[in-house]
């Protein structure tokens, strides 16, 4: 999940970028080449078929969330994604219970596609 793969990045901003100063750190180091990797291998993401009826799979943990919304390929096995969406929580949503968690991933899903 790209927020959990990102906390140390984003942990880092808080409160120093109006300062313009951040410390880089070892941590963000890894964690900005983990991103990279993610983001420059398969899979391809693919383009929505509006005739065909979508899926979404969310996956929530202590740290945040992550959301896959795909459809199924032509020979109705394998499935394409179509967007990935993760997100940080905030330390409201870490107190939600398993299934409100995974209920904000459908949320995330419907508002940002």
């Amino acid at each position: 999940m790209f927020s959990s793969i990102a906390a140390p990045l984003t942990d880092s901003l808080k409160g120093k970028a109006r300062k313009g100063a951040i410390t880089w750190t070892k941590e963000c180091e890894e964690a900005f080449d983990k991103l990279k990797n993610c983001l420059c291998n398969y899979p391809v993401l693919y383009s929505p078929d509006y005739q065909k009826p979508f899926i979404v799979e969310t996956d929530a943990s202590d740290q945040g969330m992550g959301v896959v919304l795909s459809q199924l390929a032509d020979n109705e096995t394998e499935e394409h994604p179509i967007i990935y969406l993760s997100k940080k929580f905030t330390s409201v949503e870490k107190r939600y219970s398993v299934s409100e968690k995974e209920c904000a991933g459908h949320h995330l899903c419907s508002f940002k596609t």
